[in-house]
């Protein structure tokens, strides 16, 4: 099979999608996006999976109808993973390489630790991607729309790949401080600094904090995909999860719960200044917090103890009123489709 780029290039070529959503030219999409059109054996948890699994299938040939071609709407590390595992079946064969294909593709997406390997590379290609000494950021400077943006980082990280599973350590620039972020908010849960309580009936972890921490060595702590942060200095967040976002196989969340009007009534108890905001709960990562300049969390008045009650409070309430849930089953196609740059 061969890349070619999400946009022009590929209208009227019959292709295979990975991770993302098909053009009108698909005759195979292999992702965990809402409303996707994968076929229900091969699905799994991350799109990564989801391309081994047909890889393996006996019926490959079928599936793929005679596509030469593979694609995605968006960069990100799962498609980045699931894109080469399409052009390179041959190095996916082993199952401990596929393990940690697997791995990378849902530390990326799910941003969990998932082994000091696997974490590492997914640092790396963030820092391949964002940092200033890299090449490739280098290179993006110049590109402002969003699918050359996109085609760019493909053409550039695929190569990659085999190095950054054979030899991680050579791109240690570009993981290294990204990474002892991770560690150290690891360090935080291993010496009781930061804690996690679970309420199993919300789907809900409550984390207690002493500062921000990064969300791989929040999210290896626990499977709920809501989540609460009380952060020291009358800080909070509530979160959803990327898990609840898309059609994951090994579990099912509860839908998501619009926290807009938890916002509005959390300001009507605020005496700081700032603003509770919540974002729209169609968006693939939506964060409630009281904020400050620039987006960041400010301090609260609320007390934790209120706080967390209101927030339960409101999750019971609201559970079964349908103009405020969504789920990735049944989420709006049309407004699926303009996700790409999410």
């Amino acid at each position: 099979m061969r890349y070619v780029p999400y946009g022009p290039e590929l209208e009227g070529v019959p292709n295979i999608i990975v991770d993302g959503r098909g053009n009108d030219a698909t005759v195979l999409v292999l992702s965990h996006w809402p409303r996707n059109r994968t076929p229900p054996e091969l699905k799994a948890d991350s799109s990564t999976e989801i391309v081994l699994n047909y890889l393996r299938s006996p019926q490959r040939e079928a599936y793929r109808d005679g596509a030469e071609a593979v694609s995605n709407n968006h960069y990100d590390v799962d498609g980045l993973i699931s894109l080469w595992a399409m052009l390179n079946p041959e190095a996916v064969r082993q199952e401990a390489e596929a393990d940690l294909l697997v791995a990378i593709g849902e530390c990326g997406d799910f941003d969990r630790w998932s082994g000091e390997q696997a974490t590492k590379v997914t640092c790396a290609l963030y820092g391949l991607e964002s940092l200033p000494s890299s090449p490739i950021r280098q290179g993006l400077a110049g590109i402002r729309d969003y699918l050359e943006r996109t085609a760019f980082l493909y053409r550039e990280a695929l190569p990659l790949v085999p190095q950054l599973l054979d030899d991680i350590g050579r791109f240690e620039e570009y993981w290294r401080d990204e990474y002892r972020k991770v560690e150290a908010g690891r360090g935080l849960f291993a010496r009781g600094e930061a804690t996690v309580q679970e309420v199993p009936e919300l789907d809900l972890a409550i984390f207690q904090l002493p500062h921000e921490v990064h969300d791989m060595a929040l999210y290896e702590q626990t499977a709920c995909s809501r989540v609460a942060l009380v952060i020291e200095g009358h800080r909070y967040q509530a979160r959803y999860r990327y898990e609840s976002w898309v059609e994951i196989q090994s579990r099912r969340p509860p839908p998501r719960i619009d926290l807009r009007p938890f916002a509005d009534l959390l300001q009507s108890f605020e005496g700081n200044p700032g603003d509770w905001a919540a974002d729209d709960v169609q968006r693939t990562l939506p964060r409630l917090r009281l904020r400050g300049p620039e987006g960041s969390t400010s301090p609260s008045s609320i007390t934790p103890g209120l706080f967390l009650r209101l927030l339960a409070q409101y999750l019971r309430d609201q559970a079964s009123n349908q103009e405020l849930l969504w789920s990735p089953h049944t989420a709006d196609i049309e407004y699926i489709s303009e996700l790409a740059s999410d």
